[in-house]
């Protein structure tokens, strides 16, 4: 083979190659996976409830993008999502069990949900292998596991409450942990808008790295008590891969 025919049969490869690795994935459907690292923190909807500072949160699961029209989709996912969430009462409020008086209540919820986020996305042009995408929409969400810490300061001669141990908030077994003035349990289903935007590279043909910014914006309160109503937020960091 002559010298010029191996050179432009490497030209040709190098080629082929270069734009493989920088077509645009345009398909009409396409699967991914993504964690979500984040920051949980509640918001109080009643005046006896406040927000004890800010928990870690995580989400993990799989990512879909169903083309709608050009650069436009509709994007479910199937996700676990773990929260902490850190709640007080008034110090001023006097809480009681029976014989006993309590002031200075907090509570800590580990929550873990299954989440279907329904969202829609926008994907602008790209260039460079670059994209820009926003998305809104609502989750649903199950809770599938949660327990719970709870701290209280007796008053006067009353009994050091059991603050040793975690316990399963929905549990009637553990109904001698609820105040006559507050109960600790918690809803089953939990609804939240979504907010996010971010970006996508193209690494390879159908690989692409999806990072990007959401806001889980609750509206259920995740309290199940007629007394006391908050909302759990989290605001996280997007990281995945579409392939």
């Amino acid at each position: 083979m002559k010298l010029t025919t191996k050179y432009s049969l490497l030209l040709m490869l190098c080629v082929t190659f270069s734009i493989q690795a920088i077509a645009q994935d345009d398909r009409d459907f396409r699967l991914g996976f993504k964690i979500i690292p984040g920051v949980d923190w509640v918001k109080a909807r009643t005046n006896n409830v406040i927000k004890d500072g800010t928990g870690i949160g995580f989400s993990f699961g799989l990512m879909s993008d169903i083309r709608l029209a050009d650069n436009y989709y509709f994007s479910p996912e199937i996700l676990v999502t773990s929260m902490s969430n850190k709640i007080k009462m008034k110090d001023t409020t006097v809480f009681t069990l029976p014989g006993d008086a309590y002031n200075k209540v907090s509570y800590k919820y580990n929550l873990k949900y299954i989440e279907l986020p329904l969202t829609f996305k926008f994907r602008t042009n790209e260039s460079g292998g670059m994209r820009y995408w926003g998305q809104f929409g609502i989750a649903p969400g199950f809770i599938i596991g949660s327990n719970l810490s709870t701290l209280a300061s007796p008053i006067g001669s009353s009994k050091a409450f059991p603050t040793d141990e975690k316990y399963i908030p929905n549990d009637k077994e553990n109904d001698r942990f609820d105040f006559t003035e507050h109960s600790d349990n918690i809803n089953v289903i939990r609804c939240s808008m979504i907010l996010g935007l971010g970006i996508e590279y193209n690494l390879s043909g159908n690989t692409s790295f999806y990072g990007g910014i959401r806001f889980n914006n609750g509206f259920t309160d995740f309290l199940d008590d007629n007394k006391s109503k908050a909302i759990n937020n989290v605001l996280g960091l997007e990281i995945g891969l579409f392939f």
